[in-house]
């Protein structure tokens, strides 16, 4: 097989003209091709807020119905707001109170309708990506616990990359014995998924100085927590009777 012959910078300024030139194409193709990658995380979504509100009322009653709690979904006070900023995050509103790159993660008390919310959501995004056979990756919603028996089952390269919403984020036990050693499976995919800037969503009954504490995350991973995600608050009670 023929050696590929190493040009010195004269030869290939000669070649191709301006070497600032040619570099400075390649770095603008290279720019080009992650933003087109950054932009296909996300459902273009061309619909009024009230449409939306409209779609919520029956994909919230369908998540209800599948969580079986045999009801309709309602607006009120203190799930609107937080409906009115998924609206502007799907439409890529820059109105959103918050940054549009990073996740959601949905803050409040036990039982406020936090994951209702995110679940209807999920929803929404995946029945729009199957409708329209968009080339999309699917949102996978799974609960903190259960995320961690998958990485305890299987090596993290399942979740490094997929969009998610991590239910009840917090609540998993932080560490695992493995034979001897300590190990910190979902804080350790938190930082994997930091990296290569995975799209991850959640919901959570901690703040982020609660989850940043050496009882939970600890600093190196909330600092992290910090560039992944927008910590939105949810008020009110919890709605279980």
């Amino acid at each position: 097989m023929e050696k590929r012959k190493v040009l010195s910078i004269r030869e290939v300024t000669s070649i191709s003209g301006s070497f600032y030139d040619m570099l400075k194409n390649d770095i603008e193709e290279k720019l080009s091709h992650e933003k087109k990658k950054i932009e296909q995380r996300f459902v273009p979504l061309p619909i009024s807020f009230d449409e939306f509100c409209n779609l919520f009322l029956s994909f919230g009653t369908h998540f209800l119905l599948q969580q079986n709690q045999n009801k309709s979904f309602e607006f009120d006070q203190y799930n609107e707001p937080i409906i009115k900023q998924l609206f502007l995050y799907l439409t890529r509103d820059s109105s959103f109170a918050g940054d549009l790159e990073k996740g959601i993660m949905l803050q409040g008390k036990y039982g406020c309708g936090k994951t209702v919310l995110m679940g209807t959501y999920l929803q929404i995004h995946n029945y729009i990506i199957k409708r329209l056979a968009w080339h999309i990756p699917n949102i996978t919603f799974i609960k903190s616990s259960q995320l961690q028996e998958q990485l305890i089952k299987q090596s993290h390269s399942s979740f490094e990359f997929r969009p998610l919403i991590i239910d009840e984020f917090g609540r998993e036990a932080k560490t695992v014995q493995d034979f001897g050693n300590i190990l910190h499976p979902v804080s350790e995919l938190l930082s994997i998924r930091s990296d290569n800037n995975s799209m991850t969503h959640g919901t959570t009954n901690f703040t982020w100085e609660t989850l940043s504490s050496n009882k939970y995350y600890g600093g190196m991973i909330g600092d992290r927590l910090k560039m992944m995600f927008n910590f939105i608050p949810m008020r009110g009670e919890s709605r279980r009777k």
